[in-house]
């Protein structure tokens, strides 16, 4: 990644600018340290099952591309850890000596920087060998750049979502998953895998939606689950923030009628601080958490038979088939996977 783009040199700043200038820089590659790679690795599983070595270069710009929306996505969450690490914004504003700067700089400077990784990954895909294929994997990306951007409006707005309304709540927290978190999760690494290896822009796009789309929901399903065990981000934080969630919706329908109702109150008249754990208690005992595990199980099998129906269309042999199921089983809790899947790392 640090290879494939360069950064401006200002070499005649000196001063106060000159120190933003260079933590900016730093703070560039700090951004683009962490993470499991599982973007990189399924886009050049793609393209290699598919029938073409490579896929380095978009697999860094889609790890680039990530790298920048975490930043805004801090900015959003004002969460100060990343990754085990000060986020952007705490960085900056931790870092820079000026009696002037407040957090409120800090984000305007991460915003810059989240912009600066954006643009930095298209210049990534376009060291990337696609051949004939180099129009329809621009497309793809810049189609996945804004779905990230409506899925993020989707995620702020997603607090007017009544909570009285369950099936509502769930089409809508579907919605919010597919746009911010599949998308450039599983469907564009699946396609830009499939356009590198020489596969039209239709089918590339069809089966990147297909596989990509459950896969991508499941992900986020276990994600959300591991915000109840802490690790790399504070324990609690999805709850903290009342976002709207899979184990919320399932919760509120689980729950008997007195403790639904404390629940959904908890949520739009209290603040949640101090009281994670009590949440979380109640997605635990009413049977919420054992129900997201459900839903990871049905959706991890809806990809992989859109896997089957793929390599049928797409004339994949069965080892080819196989490699890439592999790499689909990396997205899912290892007690959810119907088999045990062989480790890539």
């Amino acid at each position: 990644m640090r290879k494939l783009f360069s950064i401006p040199s200002f070499s005649s700043l000196s001063g106060p600018l000159k120190e933003a200038s260079s933590l900016f820089d730093r703070q560039v590659f700090e951004s683009l340290l962490g993470g499991k790679r599982l973007r990189a690795i399924l886009e050049m599983a793609s393209c290699l099952c598919a029938g073409k070595e490579g896929g380095a270069q978009a697999a860094c710009a889609i790890e680039i591309f990530q790298a920048g929306a975490l930043v805004h996505d801090d900015i959003v969450d004002k969460s100060e850890v990343r990754r085990g690490r000060p986020s952007g914004r705490k960085a900056f504003f931790s870092s820079l000596s000026s009696p002037t700067f407040d957090f409120e700089s800090a984000d305007a400077m991460a915003i810059m920087l989240g912009d600066f990784l954006a643009s930095a990954s298209v210049e990534a895909l376009l060291e990337s060998d696609m051949a004939n294929n180099g129009p329809a994997a621009i497309r793809a990306f810049c189609r996945m750049q804004m779905q990230v951007e409506k899925g993020q409006i989707l995620d702020i707005n997603s607090p007017s979502l009544p909570l009285s309304d369950v099936e509502g709540l769930e089409e809508g927290i579907k919605n919010i998953y597919l746009y911010k978190t599949a998308s450039y999760t599983s469907i564009a690494p699946i396609s830009l895998g499939f356009l590198e290896a020489g596969k039209d822009e239709e089918k590339a796009e069809k089966w990147g939606e297909k596989i990509g789309s459950p896969l991508g929901v499941a992900f986020q399903i276990y994600d959300d689950l591991l915000d109840l065990k802490g690790g790399l981000k504070p324990t609690g934080g999805d709850v903290r923030e009342k976002k709207r969630t899979f184990l919320l919706a399932d919760a509120i329908s689980l729950l008997s009628p007195k403790d639904r109702g404390d629940l959904i109150r908890l949520y739009e008249k209290e603040d949640l601080k101090g009281r994670e754990g009590e949440v979380m208690d109640m997605f635990e005992s009413c049977g919420a958490v054992k129900k997201s595990h459900e839903r990871i199980k049905k959706l991890y099998l809806k990809a992989s038979l859109a896997l089957d129906e793929c390599s049928s269309e797409l004339n994949l042999e069965t080892e080819e088939k196989e490699f890439l199921g592999r790499a689909l089983g990396l997205f899912i809790p290892k007690e959810d996977l119907s088999s045990p899947t062989p480790e890539f790392l």
